[in-house]
């Protein structure tokens, strides 16, 4: 629902202008409800520090003072493996073109169902195995 706020990012209700709204009384009870099951008397937000924000305000510091900023360097031990799918794939494609080659002889197809169903289909349709006498 809403991410951790430090000290310096909470404003005090008396700074905010709210203005008067009706609400219906199913709706405020829902809203103190809600309220109610996500506070906690013991959380004190000024006993957390921003660190991102500290490194960020050091760092213009020192560029205030004419010392030159660096990147720190990426640790040792590598990261992530990064692979690349398209070349992956050629390599899959590569490995498997032989043994296609290898069978050059089609394997024979069988008439699928849907062929089957329709050749019966269009026997009953023209009279087909009927025999000689029935006429319709």
């Amino acid at each position: 629902m809403q991410q951790l706020l430090y000290a310096g990012e909470v404003r005090a209700m008396k700074d905010l202008e709210i203005p008067k709204t009706d609400v219906k009384p199913a709706e405020l009870k829902l809203a103190r409800q809600l309220i109610e099951q996500q506070t906690s008397d013991a959380f004190d937000p000024s006993q957390y520090t921003d660190e991102v924000a500290a490194r960020v305000r050091s760092a213009v510091e020192k560029k205030v003072e004419g010392h030159e900023i660096t990147i720190s360097e990426a640790p040792e031990g590598g990261g992530a493996q990064v692979i690349d799918l398209m070349e992956a794939l050629r390599a899959s494609l590569e490995r498997k073109a032989p043994a296609r080659a290898a069978s050059a002889e089609p394997l024979p197809r069988s008439p699928s169902r849907r062929a089957s169903r329709q050749a019966g289909a269009k026997g009953r349709r023209t009279g087909a195995g009927r025999a000689q006498g029935d006429k319709k």
